[in-house]
């Protein structure tokens, strides 16, 4: 859910940015410093690129530690099962309504989400990355024996 919105977020900022600075220049607002300062920003945007991946890799390494320390009962691992089906479902929900927000008929973000391709992956394989990460995390609670 969280790589979810924040991937929304970037894009959606970099479309308002992209408009913004269009209409700043079309208006005659801009200066040799404002012109400079608008290049380095729009080129700064493209990092979010990155930090979403690092975003991501550092909240599944999170939820690793968490699951070692979290004291667990053989008996909770129906609720993980049960958990990664609801999971892959809720992946799948947003996965689809990413494509269609960012690349569907009528989408005006289309343009600018193809200067990520890297959020436009990781929202692709949203589904798998829930599944293999509660799947892990399930094996790394339950592996370690009952501890209470």
């Amino acid at each position: 859910m969280i790589v979810f919105a924040l991937s929304l977020t970037v894009i959606l900022g970099k479309y308002i940015l992209d408009q913004f600075y269009s209409e700043m220049n079309a208006g005659g607002f801009t200066t040799t410093k404002s012109v400079e300062v608008a290049g380095t920003m729009q080129t700064n945007f493209l990092m979010f690129d990155y930090a979403m991946v690092g975003l991501t890799v550092i909240m599944l390494i999170g939820l690793m530690i968490t699951s070692f320390m979290i004291p667990t009962h053989p008996i909770f691992v129906v609720v993980n099962v049960i958990g990664i089906f609801v999971l892959v479902f809720i992946g799948m929900i947003l996965t689809n309504s990413y494509g269609e927000i960012v690349a569907g008929q009528d989408s005006m973000l289309s343009a600018t989400a193809d200067s990520y391709p890297k959020i436009n992956f990781l929202m692709s394989i949203l589904p798998y990355i829930a599944a293999v990460a509660v799947f892990l995390s399930s094996i790394i609670m339950y592996a370690r024996g009952y501890s209470g």
